[in-house]
């Protein structure tokens, strides 16, 4: 249990985790969570298993405040596990914590290089409101 354990600290979910009925040992499926909480699970599930090469995460940051996913994006970057974490986004927070951003756009390849290359492009400034 202590990697579970681990793995909830890492995606900010134990806070609440520990106050539900059973705590670790709850059964979630039926539990009225919002939003970021179920966010906050899956990626403790996915956390705790280090031994994946490959972590993708589908804009799995959407329903998390500010604050959180600001945490969460620190732990994804320090965190033991994955070798290569592919990540899709719609905040501009995020792109700019990657190593690599590649932009799609309608299902196309509309650039590839760090946020701040792809910035000199008025197209990708406008995705982020910019």
């Amino acid at each position: 249990m202590p990697g579970v354990r681990a793995a909830a600290r890492a995606a900010r979910a134990e806070s609440f985790i520990v106050r539900l009925p059973e705590g670790y040992g709850t059964a979630c499926a039926a539990l009225p969570l919002s939003g970021g909480e179920r966010q906050r699970l899956g990626l403790a599930r996915a956390f705790a298993r280090s031994r994946a090469r490959l972590l993708i995460l589908d804009d799995s940051l959407s329903s998390l405040d500010t604050v959180t996913e600001a945490e969460i994006r620190e732990a994804l970057r320090t965190a033991p596990g994955a070798a290569t974490r592919l990540v899709t986004t719609h905040r501009v927070e995020t792109a700019a914590a990657a190593d690599t951003v590649v932009w799609l756009d309608e299902g196309q390849v509309r650039g590839v290089g760090t946020h701040a290359a792809l910035r000199r492009l008025d197209g990708y400034r406008e995705v982020f409101g910019e």
